[in-house]
């Protein structure tokens, strides 16, 4: 009962979420949680559960660990988080406006850009994908399968939170799970009804600091 209120909240955000400060580097081949990181700051009901986020500082750097329940592996599940750079809350994916959209085989990823309302993959490939590659400009990704769930654990650079003209930048959550078939997005205010749009309206997404 207690957890499913607690879902409740966090389903219903509008808050700014803080990175929570950690004495520790965390590290790559652990699955996050509770009794390392503290709560998780975002909480996401799936089919099969509650996925759990933290937002992490170590020293400058910042880091995003994820956990998604899933025991039936599929390479194409997903979890994909977007970040508004500057903060301007656009109707739609603009130049300042990343997506990293990662995939439970790491190597099917992919990271887009913002551009004229529609998100872009690298060179404008839509052939591109991660490959063995685990980095790009300013962050890092790892990430392991265990026998229930999946993890994810994204490092980025402080510039990706600077923000622009005092706006503070933005942020948004969205997991695929193929079997049962079901997109779940954060945050998913009343009045929209899928969650795979959220990814599209930079204007939904939550402030971060």
């Amino acid at each position: 009962m207690l957890l499913a209120l607690l879902c409740m909240l966090q389903f219903a955000a509008s808050d700014t979420l803080q990175f929570r400060p950690i004495p520790f580097l965390p590290a790559p081949d652990q699955t996050p949680d509770s009794a390392r990181y503290g709560s998780p700051q975002v909480l996401i009901r799936t089919r099969q559960g509650i996925a759990k986020v933290w937002l992490l500082r170590s020293s400058d750097t910042l880091f995003v660990a994820a956990v998604l329940p899933d025991s039936s592996q599929y390479w194409g599940d997903d979890f994909v988080l977007s970040i508004d750079t500057r903060g301007d809350a656009a109707p739609s994916p603009q130049h300042d406006d990343f997506q990293w959209y990662f995939r439970r085989t790491l190597d099917s990823s992919i990271v887009y850009r913002g551009r004229n309302g529609h998100w872009e993959p690298p060179k404008g490939d839509p052939d591109w994908r991660l490959g063995p590659g685990r980095s790009g400009g300013g962050w890092e990704v790892s990430g392991h399968d265990a026998v229930n769930s999946w993890n994810l654990l994204l490092r980025l650079d402080p510039i990706w939170l600077v923000g622009a003209e005092g706006q503070l930048p933005r942020i948004a959550f969205r997991i695929f799970d193929n079997d049962p078939q079901g997109w779940f997005a954060w945050p998913l205010p009343n009045g929209v009804p899928q969650a795979s749009s959220v990814e599209q309206r930079p204007e939904l997404w939550v402030p971060m600091r």
